[in-house]
């Protein structure tokens, strides 16, 4: 995110849920804390992840912790102890510079040709099922709903006063114009223990409906933050 703010990249494709490890937080964070970005797109990959290494017992598997989360069962029952890395490729470069005995990484089948690992297990995710959905971030201001096409999908996050019903009125703005929400999780605010700020993605099926519900937010919640107004995936037949 900082190099797509700086200019040195033009587009970032940021993970922000997967279908069993749930929220991507720290990307989810991110959006929240760096001003500037617009969300342009999203895309859903299936995942399937491969464990990397050479032959031999595997006592250790390096990965992100989403990936981790996402192999927990059979991690388990093998005994391998899970190692949170910063990322699923660079674990995969890191096992294959160290060449530590009983070291792996849960990473993609590219991963082990781009480093010249052995492939010791193939699909290993805890269900097959699992895919990771994207947004497509670039730098400028986000689009509102109201200048949208119909089907597209909006992306924001809000705060409400820490007050009996705030939550309820605030959601109230969609549901009273049949908004349809595709997405509402909760984090953490700092320094505020045990006060949240939610994330939420809904339907643009009618952009004027939408665009009020928008608007009608902004005066209910304490700050609102729109990320982007963008076309919806649509999965291939």
């Amino acid at each position: 995110m900082d190099a797509l703010l700086s200019g040195d990249v033009e587009v970032d494709v940021l993970p922000v849920e997967n279908t069993l490890g749930g929220i991507v937080q720290e990307v989810n964070d991110l959006l929240w804390e760096r001003g500037g970005l617009r969300v342009v797109g999203e895309h859903v990959l299936a995942i399937r992840h491969y464990l990397l290494g050479r032959q031999g017992p595997v006592r250790k598997a390096l990965s992100h912790p989403q990936a981790l989360a996402q192999v927990s069962r059979y991690l388990e029952s093998r005994g391998i102890e899970p190692v949170p890395f910063y990322d699923t490729a660079g674990a995969a470069r890191h096992v294959a510079e160290h060449g530590e005995p009983g070291v792996a990484a849960v990473a993609s089948a590219q991963a082990a040709d781009r480093y010249g690992l052995e492939v010791l297990a193939k699909g290993i995710q805890d269900d097959d099922s699992n895919q990771t959905r994207f947004l497509v971030a670039e730098r400028g201001a986000p689009q509102r709903p109201g200048e949208a096409a119909r089907g597209d999908k909006s992306s924001l996050a809000f705060v409400t006063a820490h007050a009996p019903g705030s939550l309820i009125a605030a959601l109230a703005c969609f549901s009273s114009r049949r908004v349809n929400l595709t997405r509402l999780e909760s984090r953490p605010i700092p320094h505020l223990p045990f006060q949240y700020r939610f994330f939420l993605d809904f339907q643009v099926d009618d952009p004027a409906a939408a665009e009020a519900a928008l608007c009608e937010l902004e005066l209910a919640a304490l700050e609102v933050r729109l990320f982007g107004t963008y076309p919806a995936f649509n999965s291939p037949p």
